[in-house]
């Protein structure tokens, strides 16, 4: 959709976008990227049914922000990345899905730079460990329903 993977962890994953885009685009190309997983997360149970004893769940934690990119390590390990307080915030966004019952978890501030309606997705304030000031975010039951909100708004604008 648009974005670059960037680093696996375990069975996560950082993604980027924004790195070559407007930072509206780069928001709605996240939102229709976890939409995505979602469909790819579910061919997937399809596939596996008989050889799981419950379907892959997800957890997508999605925020914006100023961050530092580029060529990080020493020597032989080099390795492309952005640091920055933006992409700890989605870490932490990532991790509340489980507290909060939902797929996704997206700050207020990437549902308004994508252009969704504030009525279209429920408001929490929620603390965010390491900051001192609580965050609007977003939560989302069902990702899939991200594409039809983005490509609502895209139908809207034109």
């Amino acid at each position: 959709s648009g974005g670059r993977p960037n680093q696996f962890v375990g069975d996560g994953m950082l993604a980027l976008f924004g790195l070559a885009t407007s930072r509206r685009q780069a928001c709605r190309q996240a939102l229709k990227a976890a939409a995505l997983i979602a469909a790819n997360v579910d061919e997937l149970n399809r596939f596996l049914e008989h050889d799981l004893r419950e379907p892959l769940r997800f957890g997508i934690g999605i925020n914006g922000g100023e961050v530092i990119v580029g060529d990080i390590g020493y020597r032989d390990h080099m390795v492309f990345t952005a640091l920055g307080d933006a992409v700890n915030v989605a870490a932490r966004l990532q991790d509340m899905t489980k507290i909060l019952a939902c797929e996704a978890v997206i700050s207020d501030e990437v549902r308004a730079s994508a252009g969704i309606d504030a009525d279209a997705l429920p408001e929490q304030e929620v603390a965010i460990r390491g900051r001192n000031e609580p965050m609007i975010v977003r939560t989302v039951m069902d990702t899939r329903m991200l594409l039809a909100l983005v490509n609502e708004e895209q139908n809207a604008a034109a």
